[in-house]
């Protein structure tokens, strides 16, 4: 009997799910994402990285990072919120840097794709710079130097 009910209701279940089912825009488009990595190019141990909004969830803990290192490719939406913010954790200090104009030709915000955030430390203050990245994302490549 439940059994009937449920394939009676079937067509209507499958009629409010169609328009989840059909591509839109943004689905078309790689769903407008920020692919980032954050590489360590100080002389100093990054102790721990996190980078993104923690929350909105979009945050990704990146572990630490050696000199020279560089961490796994990580997808943020392409919404200045959810990228603006990166904390390094250096011994026992903790710097959060806030990306402010940072991005390839002044922008004020990134175009989806694939970015390195490469952080030197000068000074006691993080510098960050942005170097657009050019083919696809593998998201289980492994710390790598570079």
């Amino acid at each position: 009997m439940m059994r009937r009910t449920w394939l009676q209701r079937l067509p209507l279940l499958a009629a409010a799910l169609a328009p989840l089912l059909r591509p839109t825009a943004t689905r078309a488009q790689g769903s407008a994402q920020v692919w980032l990595r954050v590489r360590n190019s100080s002389q100093e141990a990054f102790t721990h990285v996190w980078q993104g909004l923690p929350q909105q969830g979009t945050d990704a803990n990146l572990g630490p990072l050696l000199p020279g290192d560089t961490s796994r490719w990580h997808a943020l939406p392409a919404t200045l919120a959810h990228y603006r913010k990166t904390r390094i954790q250096i011994g026992q200090r903790q710097l959060t840097h806030v990306t402010d104009q940072s991005f390839p030709g002044g922008q004020a915000t990134l175009a989806p794709g694939h970015y390195t955030f490469s952080y030197a430390l000068e000074g006691g203050a993080l510098q960050l710079v942005v170097i657009p990245e050019a083919g696809t994302v593998d998201s289980s490549q492994p710390l790598q130097k570079q």
